[in-house]
């Protein structure tokens, strides 16, 4: 049985943190072009450990358009619902992108990319979005009930573009979800259960944001350079992973996204390897079990996930209220991913000291802020994300 969770500052167990400058070969990495190699190196490792890797791009991809509203949101955006076709052989499987683009474009927008955890029609505010159709939720979700995370219409009328497609499309966040995810266009029912944790549902995901990524790029109001990866908690690992694989995503907004995501593993607060492992062992790899409780033992920690998108901006947002998911381990993971981006002549967010709420510290490509509340997207973290994505545009 795993120990009661702590939440005693004294008693987290700040250890010595590894350097992602560490060569293999035992020299220190000095240049932006030696660490490029030794980022291929970093990233087959969280592969390894810890994420899996993501699907393959199968042999056709094509986007079907279900519907669109030219009228969205009081008349100030389109609203497109969009059915992306996977086909590998025989093999079928789909996801459907929920999408709002700022009806008056004069030049590419900015866009923001990411799942949801309910489905898209609860995170619209209009009344006939569809809900999930292949994959649906055990019990009914409310239209409209998770409005409050997306706010399409603050996004839009920032002049942001948006797409969300719902997370059980690629992978259905339970224990058996691999037969009905996106690995079975590679891989028979036998190669599909609960024992194939090479498969992981967080690189399920990641391939998700990747197929929307390509879905944005097609449309000459987007503005390519500028299409960032966003998500909430096991999503904002997801974003985190999604970033370091595809180096396409200008950038990558990590929410709440705790243990083995933004939070420090080595440090003993909130939420752990050893709790997560045991709760969801569909998220991992199989080799992530042997860490619980000698984290310390890990040849990486969570600020070498962050450092994998360098140079590109990464921001890591916590709550006050969001113990479970350590902010203050969150804000030194993005501290420590710093020497990294040193490397490309970007400064971080230096020796910031950890910030009060609605405080941010918005450094040279790296940023961090700590909201009031709870585990949750407001209104706040997106003014906080918009701001961030235009500092660094």
């Amino acid at each position: 049985m795993l120990p009661e969770a702590n939440y005693e500052e004294s008693e987290a167990g700040n250890l010595p943190l590894p350097s992602p400058l560490d060569g293999e070969d035992g020299g220190r990495i000095g240049t932006a072009t030696r660490w490029n190699r030794r980022r291929a190196a970093i990233r087959a490792e969280f592969a390894r450990i810890m994420y899996g890797e993501l699907p393959p791009r199968p042999e056709a991809v094509r986007f079907e358009l279900r519907r669109e509203c030219d009228d969205a949101i009081d008349g100030i955006a389109i609203r497109r619902e969009i059915r992306i076709h996977l086909e590998q052989g025989r093999k079928h499987h789909c996801i459907d992108v929920l999408w709002y683009l700022p009806k008056s474009v004069k030049e590419p927008v900015p866009a923001i990319v990411g799942m949801n955890f309910r489905g898209n029609h609860a995170c619209s505010p209009e009344p006939d979005v569809f809900p999930p159709e292949f994959f649906p939720l055990d019990e009914p979700v409310e239209r409209g009930s998770q409005t409050g995370r997306w706010c399409f219409r603050q996004l839009v009328e920032s002049g942001f573009s948006v797409a969300t497609a719902f997370r059980g499309d690629l992978f259905p966040d339970r224990a058996d979800g691999r037969a009905d995810s996106v690995f079975r266009l590679y891989r028979e029912a036998d190669g599909l259960t609960p024992e194939h944790r090479e498969l992981t549902a967080i690189s399920a995901w990641a391939f998700g944001y990747v197929q929307m990524l390509e879905l944005l790029e097609t449309d000459p109001r987007i503005d390519r350079r500028r299409i960032w990866a966003h998500g909430h908690s096991r999503l904002g690992k997801t974003a985190l992973w999604a970033a370091a694989n595809e180096p396409r995503f200008a950038g990558v907004v990590s929410n709440d996204s705790g243990c083995c995501g933004a939070a420090l593993s080595r440090r003993n607060f909130g939420e752990t390897v050893g709790r997560i492992t045991q709760m969801f062992p569909w998220w991992f790899q199989k080799e992530l079990d042997r860490y619980a409780g000698c984290e310390a033992e890990l040849p990486f920690d969570q600020h070498f996930l962050l450092a994998l998108a360098a140079p590109r901006p990464v921001l890591v947002a916590s709550a006050t209220e969001d113990l479970w998911a350590d902010p203050r381990g969150e804000f030194l993971s993005a501290r420590a991913a710093g020497e990294v981006y040193r490397l490309f002549g970007c400064e971080g967010i230096g020796d910031a000291e950890f910030p009060a709420p609605e405080q941010p510290v918005f450094g040279d490509a790296v940023g961090y802020y700590l909201r009031t509340g709870i585990h949750d997207v407001t209104p706040v973290d997106w003014k906080f994300v918009t701001d961030f994505i235009r500092r660094n545009s």
